[in-house]
């Protein structure tokens, strides 16, 4: 079933039909701990996202904290298929972030390709969380896979980096 097929006056409108045309959310349930930082892997829930050939609208919003005095993350969006290398639109706390969450000094606004460059996040000692927005429009994907977040520690500290629960990935197929 096409993902916005063309309705004709008189077709049969389904809740099947209607479902295949809305966003799909996948979220962490639970927290992921890690403590690397140069090997960037997929995180463990925000994996296995199926896109079919088309053209996809992808968010992702992510949650994250580290207890480090120098805590930097970095991700970078891996998939199993053949797709266009398309620009991320990051946002979130720059690479040389002093202050916590609630005070950011320094930000990312910044486009980074899909999955051949790291996006890389910082933010001070705080147990609240971090967020980062990235947001890629116009993927075409050519032959189907799985979209998955990777990410890794980007500064070597003593301190576990925590991908909080509540992360999530919003998939949409626009044609």
């Amino acid at each position: 079933m096409a993902t916005y097929p063309n309705i004709e006056i008189g077709d049969l409108v389904t809740a099947d039909l209607l479902d295949s045309m809305l966003p799909k959310t996948h979220s962490k349930a639970t927290s992921t701990t890690r403590n690397n930082t140069a090997s960037l892997a997929n995180d463990d829930e925000l994996t296995g996202i199926a896109l079919g050939v088309g053209t996809w609208d992808i968010t992702l919003n992510a949650f994250w904290t580290c207890a480090s005095t120098t805590p930097k993350l970095k991700t970078r969006w891996g998939f199993t298929g053949t797709w266009t290398t398309a620009t991320r639109t990051c946002l979130g706390p720059g690479n040389a972030q002093v202050a916590g969450p609630e005070a950011v000094t320094e930000a990312t606004f910044r486009g980074y390709t899909t999955d051949t460059q790291d996006a890389v996040y910082s933010t001070s000692t705080s147990v609240a969380y971090s967020t980062f927005v990235e947001i890629c429009r116009n993927v075409v994907v050519t032959v189907a896979g799985t979209l998955s977040l990777q990410w890794a520690q980007s500064t070597a500290n003593a301190s576990n980096t925590v991908m909080q629960a509540g992360s999530s990935f919003v998939v949409r197929q626009a044609a």
